[in-house]
């Protein structure tokens, strides 16, 4: 998924549960392990069924409740999907950017610092907004799904 692993993201989603006052249950733990091993971000839908493979007696009710938990401690965050979606996507240290396939679904996190101060100081000084965060989400073809379907990726063209 990303250069930080799988286990030491689970390692500190573990220590910000418990240093917050959660518990680190094993419905929990299964939850935050498919969110992590996911190259896409997931539905809580699609959480659910993928825990059916490894544990049936997991509920839908656990999942969203999860999820929850997971977004107040601000570990995940909504990734808008092609379709009008919201899937879920463990959170990365630093200002991130999201590139979003609009075939396959994949994500990958690439650095969103550079030169969006100008465009937000100008967005403010239009406004008279203060603009405390931004979100920004790039959505197109990844190079496997543009290869399958001979299409042009619209971020490359223009």
């Amino acid at each position: 998924m990303n250069s930080i692993s799988d286990r030491d993201i689970a390692e500190a989603w573990t220590q910000t549960l418990r240093e917050h006052g959660y518990r680190v249950t094993g419905p929990r733990k299964l939850v935050m392990e498919i969110i992590t091993s996911s190259a896409s971000a997931l539905t809580p839908q699609e959480i659910y069924q993928a825990s059916l493979e490894k544990d049936r007696s997991l509920g839908i009710a656990s999942v969203y409740r999860t999820v929850d938990m997971l977004t107040e401690l601000e570990l995940v965050e909504h990734i808008h999907q092609p379709g009008g979606c919201h899937g879920i996507w463990p959170v990365f240290k630093g200002h991130n950017h999201h590139l979003v396939c609009s075939d396959c679904g994949q994500v990958r996190v690439v650095p969103g610092e550079e030169g969006i101060e100008q465009y937000i100081q100008k967005v403010e000084d239009l406004t008279g907004y203060r603009v405390d965060e931004h979100w920004l989400q790039f959505i197109g073809l990844c190079t496997i799904c543009k290869r399958k379907g001979g299409q042009e990726n619209p971020l490359e063209t223009g």
